[in-house]
């Protein structure tokens, strides 16, 4: 049997699933609402559910030939003829002015599921506004008239409860729904924000944001080395940049297996920063990661491509802001570059 968890994220990931869902929701709903008008001799109200649950039928139709804007109508209007008849038919003790605030919760949902299958939005507030019409209209209508049909107490608190418990469940559902699609949106904004598109690393916003928040006294057992690829330009200008790109990835890759246990950014362009304490990974970790560089083999459209790399590493001291302690990394990677590239300057 599915969890709760299981279905409402089958609802995000597949509308249309969703959509099927719901209709059996509402098949069930009818069948219910039919005994009980049927065991109270409602005959009247009877032909009204028996109409919507043939229109709940027709629905799955709409869902499968994709007429969601003519399945979220058929849903509106069998929500708002329910509410209006029953209470209408027994009063408000039996609870399905009630399903106004379900409806104004789901049609927010709704919308966002006709985003993303038909890219015909309904407007939630014109629903809002259909469904105070329909609840005051039973609302009037018992206070000026009364019920059509008096029942027995204990069926219209049994009632009562049973329609609660619907609308607090479908309240409850969607709630989840909202409050999960907002913590994904906030998940993809922060690695949007904070990680490079191309190769996966973190990005250098993440780097300078994590290197702040260490605290000073514990910055001192840090160093940072800036890796540039050697000739770079060169394989852009022979490969091209699809190869250029390819390149980027396989270093980025081959930098995060070996330096594991270190902060491994994308800085920008060709270079990258490597930031560790010596008590999780030494910077002698870093001769390591040149020779496996140089050791790749990089197959791209049958060509078989080499790169070196070049690294400068800086040891953090007492006296250094950031800024200066990435400009002292980057002088030794310059004086690489300078003595014959292909080498870590510590």
């Amino acid at each position: 049997m599915k969890s709760f968890k299981d279905i409402r994220n089958e609802f995000m990931r597949d509308p249309k699933l969703a959509s099927r869902y719901f209709n059996h929701f509402m098949v069930m709903a009818e069948i219910l609402f039919f005994l009980f008008f049927l065991i109270g001799k409602m005959y009247a109200i009877e032909w009204v559910v028996l109409f919507n649950f043939l229109l709940t039928c027709a629905g799955y139709v709409m869902i499968r030939k994709n007429k969601l804007r003519e399945w979220i109508l058929s849903v509106y209007f069998i929500i708002l003829d329910i509410m209006t008849a029953g209470t209408m038919a027994v009063g408000l003790g039996y609870g399905f002015h009630l399903f106004t605030i379900s409806m104004i919760s789901s049609a927010y949902y709704i919308r966002y599921l006709g985003q993303k299958m038909s890219g015909t939005p309904m407007k939630p507030l014109v629903v809002s506004f259909l469904a105070l019409i329909s609840y005051f209209t039973g609302y009037i209508f018992i206070k000026v008239h009364g019920p059509i049909y008096a029942l027995n107490t204990t069926i219209e608190t049994s009632f009562f409860v049973v329609n609660s418990l619907i609308v607090i469940g479908i309240l409850t559902f969607y709630m989840s729904i909202f409050l999960k699609m907002i913590n994904d949106t906030e998940a993809k904004l922060e690695k949007m924000a904070l990680v490079d598109k191309l190769t996966g690393l973190y990005n250098r916003h993440y780097l300078l944001t994590y290197i702040n928040s260490i605290e000073k006294e514990k910055l001192d057992n840090y160093w940072i080395a800036i890796l540039d690829i050697d000739n770079f330009k060169k394989v852009n200008d022979v490969y091209g940049h699809n190869c250029g790109d390819y390149v980027l990835k396989k270093i980025a890759k081959t930098a995060g297996e070996t330096c594991s246990d270190c902060t491994v950014c994308r800085w920008g362009g060709e270079e990258f920063i490597i930031l560790a304490s010596e008590e999780k990974c030494g910077s002698d970790i870093l001769e390591k990661l040149r020779k496996n560089i140089a050791g790749l083999q990089l197959e791209f459209e049958e060509q078989t491509i080499s790169v070196t790399v070049t690294i400068g590493t800086e040891k953090h001291a007492e006296n250094y802001d950031t800024d200066e302690w990435i400009s002292y990394a980057d002088q030794k990677l310059y004086a690489g570059k300078h003595n014959g590239k292909n080498q870590v300057v510590y």
